[in-house]
């Protein structure tokens, strides 16, 4: 009987073991930048954003990943550890000693958010919050507008798109029409000055019956300049929210920058 319990026990563990490898954290803060009591606010937006849409959406914060490229780690974190959700999975990764961050989706969540619009919708406004060093708000923006990006496919079918629903055409035929109106009003306006007319020469609107030039001398004074040196671009990093970096492929999404 003891022997038998044992087993069961054993079982047990090995069950209970295999579940916690499998469902790791939503939130792992490797790099300390949270307080006990933002982790709690961080996970719980996390977690409500994850049930909410049968996804995962993880944060993962590290001090440093030697000389690893931030998107192929995130990439690798997708396959090898967050890769639990049913309808997708997604990561962020933060590298503090670079000052780097990366969003990475799979390959489901690559067909719902889509491109570099997609990503910098969520990560524009949280590289805001990175940037005041607020980093448990900035996570909590990250989830929020994973979260809509995922309602707006859940109501339309397809991605969000910035341009969706705008007509370019609509545009240029009323900028054509509020033109045209304008340069008409114009005309009706100068037409009705009946005191107003053309010179061919400036000197034209002088009165000579009361005006005479009879001397004329320009005094050089001094002049001022000022250089400015222009600032260099760093290789093209922007430190906005936008995304300068990718390590996207076939089975992942997603993009990357500094803050």
């Amino acid at each position: 009987m003891r022997k038998l319990f044992a087993i069961l026990t054993m079982l047990a563990a090995l069950m209970l073991a295999s579940v916690t490898a499998f469902a790791a954290p939503s939130l792992v803060d490797n790099a300390k930048v949270l307080t006990p009591q933002q982790r709690q606010e961080v996970l719980a937006e996390l977690h409500k954003q994850e049930q909410a849409h049968n996804v995962r959406i993880a944060v993962v914060t590290v001090k440093t990943i030697g000389g690893a490229v931030p998107g192929e780690y995130a990439n690798k974190l997708l396959d090898d550890v967050y890769n639990d959700g049913a309808k997708g999975n997604m990561v962020l990764l933060q590298v503090t000693n670079t000052r780097k961050w990366y969003i990475a989706t799979d390959k489901q969540l690559k067909q719902v958010i889509v491109g570099n619009e997609g990503i910098e919708y969520m990560s524009k406004p949280m590289v805001a919050q990175f940037k005041k060093n607020d980093y448990a708000q900035g996570y909590i923006t990250y989830a929020q507008k994973a979260g809509e990006l995922l309602e707006y496919y859940e109501k339309e079918g397809e991605p969000w798109d910035p341009d969706a629903g705008f007509n370019w055409f609509a545009l240029v035929i009323a900028a054509g029409i509020g033109g045209a109106a304008a340069y008409g009003w114009r005309a009706l306006l100068i037409h009705g000055m009946s005191n107003v007319r053309e010179a061919v020469e400036a000197n034209a609107y002088l009165d000579k019956q009361t005006f005479a030039l009879t001397h004329s001398n320009d005094t050089y004074l001094y002049t001022n300049i000022s250089a400015v040196p222009k600032s260099k671009s760093s290789g093209g990093s922007s430190d906005d929210g936008s995304v300068s970096e990718s390590s996207s492929d076939d089975d992942h999404g997603g993009g990357g920058g500094s803050y």
